[in-house]
């Protein structure tokens, strides 16, 4: 009996009405979670964290749009390069450098989803926008150094002091991303959804001093869990 009532109760549930997009279908969402980086970038940088804020405009059918600022941030390994006591001298030792890389984000959105009421609703977005990324790189250490590595935004062929190579340094990219996710209706005008995206960014070149030309073209993976209101 206890089964069969749980049963029920589940099911009415599931049944359960929630609103209807044209009755609320602009949304707030604020989301976090952690955040991947790919291919060349995942070598430089491990697993960080990424926050969004944004606006969902879903009406009743199945197209929407979203806006989205997200932030994403990744921490560096130690890298050793290589250091040398004068311009002319043979290297000798190596210096630490410790680096941060943050993203910041701004997408808009096409979002394609159910229609209807629907309590567990899956969904996908696609688009492009703007990305902000900047490397912060830092040692003790001083010295001359021959260094390259566009994902550092740093490219000296010729030997350079290291505090050339320190500091701050950011960008501003085009960008696309494409995903989805499931939002769970938790009442009237609210649910809590988890969502996964791929983010792909055409960086800066750089020639490498040989002829050659390296280019800091960036991809990351966030995973998220979500309000929307």
């Amino acid at each position: 009996m206890r089964r069969t009532l749980f049963a029920a109760f589940l099911l009415t549930l599931a049944a359960a009405p929630v609103f209807a997009q044209t009755e609320h279908p602009v949304h707030f969402t604020i989301a976090g979670g952690m955040s991947k980086p790919l291919a060349d970038v995942a070598e430089r940088f491990r697993t960080g964290g990424a926050f969004s804020l944004g606006l969902t405009f879903e009406p009743d059918s199945p197209i929407g749009l979203q806006v989205e600022y997200g932030f994403n941030s990744f921490n560096g390994p130690e890298t050793r390069i290589p250091l040398m006591t004068t311009p002319f001298a043979a290297v000798t030792n190596t210096a630490v450098i410790e680096s941060q890389h943050k993203v910041h984000y701004f997408v808009a959105n096409t979002m394609l989803r159910p229609t209807g009421t629907h309590r567990f609703a899956p969904y996908a977005v696609a688009g492009g926008g703007v990305y902000h990324r900047s490397v912060s790189l830092t040692t003790p250490d001083v010295g001359f150094t021959t260094y390259c590595d566009p994902f550092w935004y740093v490219c000296y062929p010729t030997a350079t002091e290291v505090d050339r190579v320190i500091g701050d340094r950011s960008t501003w990219d085009p960008g696309i991303n494409a995903g989805g996710g499931v939002a769970i209706r938790l009442g009237q005008a609210a649910a809590f959804y988890i969502e996964s995206r791929w983010h792909y960014t055409w960086g800066p070149k750089f020639a490498d001093g040989n002829g050659g030309e390296q280019r800091a073209n960036g991809q990351f993976f966030p995973l998220t869990f979500g309000f929307k209101f």
